[in-house]
């Protein structure tokens, strides 16, 4: 197991993709979040598992429910980096400045 850091940027995606399922009804924002604890679950116990997308970024995608929705993640000086929170249909790859910015913070 590997320790997990949020970026600053992603943790704040987190907080307004909640809020926004909690406008809808508090049971999609609760499932999204445990969709979201259980993706960070997984890459926190094997992130060589997900395959490289692009440099050294890789990707886990939500369950089906929230299919849209994807962490990307690198793995940097032995901890796991989630990048962003991000939809695969807004803004595509807007998080891939924060791997330089990752690599300052962590």
């Amino acid at each position: 197991m590997r320790p997990t850091e949020l970026h600053p940027a992603a943790e704040q995606e987190l907080g307004e993709v909640v809020e926004y399922y909690e406008a809808i009804g508090q049971d999609l924002a609760d499932a999204f979040l445990d969709c979201f604890r259980i993706c960070r679950i997984r890459i926190t116990k094997n992130p060589l598992h997900y395959n490289i997308r692009r440099g050294v970024v890789r990707r886990v995608n939500f369950a089906p429910q929230f299919g849209e929705y994807y962490l990307p993640f690198m793995i940097w000086k032995g901890r796991v980096v989630i990048l962003a929170v991000a939809h695969s249909k807004r803004r595509p790859y807007y998080w891939r400045k924060r791997i330089g910015e990752a690599k300052k913070i962590f």
